[in-house]
């Protein structure tokens, strides 16, 4: 089969060929992949900044899959599945033609729903929904989405407006990208001028910031929720270190949350891709996309390195 294969600690995928894989037990399918879309995890597995450690090289990566089980149980149901690649020996992903992965970590994906969108929705998607069931957001509240010009926080503004959010203010540095942003009622660009200022022109301080920066953003963004509002951290992408006085939680009464879909039970994480699937099915979520052959696997790599704004997919 045609795969990308990564070889050493830190190297992009490069184009190859593999021998078909196998099932190795009664519980495993081989999914025919349709779709694979790539998310920051893959990046920082294959340059050795997970948790877990180096990857087990040579691999192929790809965490999120899409496709169709031709051997194993269910054969013929499309699934989404979630694979650990490069995490422990013999674990390979989606960049290839077939995936080996356990049944029980695929989840049908309805019928009206696409491959390259039913990937790119998983894992921003549903961790996104799930991050805001853990905040409470409520009907008729006011959120402030930060980093809202990528993918994952753009699944925050619209899930956020889907649950009945009256005003969602999306945050980011780009101005042209924060234009395109899907269901937002209005904009802050970072840097531009202090984030609260920016803030009381558009309806003033909010129930709940969703933050996946940190870094240099945490303490402005505290400073844009009223009393008794929740501050939930869901990435480090500008940073892993803040500093702020306590007192600016005790006085205002802020809640501190935070959430990581690598943690999520598995059967939460099931249910909030349903969720979401069925909501893209329907037209009401949806995510921009570029899509890229399996041949340009090098390519799409460097091009999720970039951070472009949108999900990065790739078909064989």
């Amino acid at each position: 089969m045609k795969a990308a294969v990564i070889d050493k600690v830190g190297a992009a995928p490069h184009a190859t060929s593999l021998d078909d894989p196998s099932p190795a037990t009664e519980t495993q399918v081989v999914v025919q992949v349709e779709a694979t879309a790539l998310n920051s995890i893959d990046l920082h597995v294959a340059e050795g900044h997970h948790r877990a450690g180096p990857p087990k090289v040579p691999y192929v990566p790809g965490f999120e899959v899409v496709g169709t089980i031709v051997a194993g149980p269910d054969q013929g149901l499309r699934v989404h599945a979630t694979v650990p690649a490069g995490l422990a020996p013999g674990v390979n992903g989606g960049l290839a033609e077939l995936l080996v992965t356990e049944r029980a970590a695929c989840i049908p994906v309805p019928d009206g729903l696409d491959s390259v969108p039913a990937a790119a929705i998983g894992a921003v998607g549903a961790g996104a929904d799930l991050s805001l069931r853990k905040a409470d957001l409520q009907a008729g509240e006011s959120v402030l989405v930060l980093g809202a010009t990528g993918p994952f926080g753009a699944s925050f503004v619209q899930l956020a407006k889907l649950a009945g959010a009256k005003r969602v203010i999306a945050a980011g540095r780009n101005p042209e990208r924060l234009a395109q942003v899907r269901d937002a009622d209005g904009v802050v660009v970072l840097g531009d001028q202090p984030l609260s200022e920016q803030l009381a022109a558009l309806g003033g301080p909010v129930d709940l910031v969703v933050d996946p920066l940190w870094g240099p953003w945490g303490v402005p963004a505290l400073a844009c929720l009223q009393p008794g509002g929740r501050y939930l951290n869901v990435g480090a992408a500008a940073g892993d270190e803040t500093a702020f006085r306590v007192e600016m939680l005790r006085s205002a009464q802020l809640t501190l949350i935070g959430f990581s879909g690598t943690t999520a039970k598995p059967a939460d994480a099931f249910a909030a891709y349903n969720r979401v699937a069925a909501l893209a099915a329907a037209g009401s979520f949806e995510l921009p996309t570029a899509t890229y052959p399996l041949a340009e696997a090098t390519q799409a790599w460097e091009a999720q390195a970039s951070s472009p704004g949108k999900k990065i997919v790739v078909v064989p």
